[in-house]
């Protein structure tokens, strides 16, 4: 089954936070957690079962060399993966659920 990809506005604004925060640690390191969170999201188009559902529906995956989880749903009568989150994971845990 083929699956569209959405980044729902709020992750989107989650993203670009911390795209900036990085660039501003080190230059370059913002473009080498967009390229983490690109390969993240194609393993989750491309099986989207394989993370562990942490609330309700909404599933958590962790990209490699950050301290992120992608937090996403997926609605298969849609076939759509919506993006709801993108979390730090010292973060309170269940933050994002008025993004539900």
């Amino acid at each position: 089954m083929k699956y569209k990809l959405i980044l729902k506005r709020e992750a989107q604004i989650d993203l670009d936070e911390i795209f900036v925060w990085y660039e501003e640690q080190k230059t370059g390191l913002g473009f080498e957690f967009l390229e983490e969170f690109d390969k993240l999201a194609n393993k989750i188009l491309n099986n989207p079962y394989f993370a562990s559902i942490i609330l309700d529906d909404a599933r958590a995956a962790t990209p490699k060399r950050f301290p992120y989880d992608i937090i996403y749903r997926i609605d298969a009568t849609l076939n759509e993966i919506r993006i709801i989150a993108i979390s730090h994971q010292s973060r309170r845990p269940g933050w994002f659920r008025n993004r539900i």
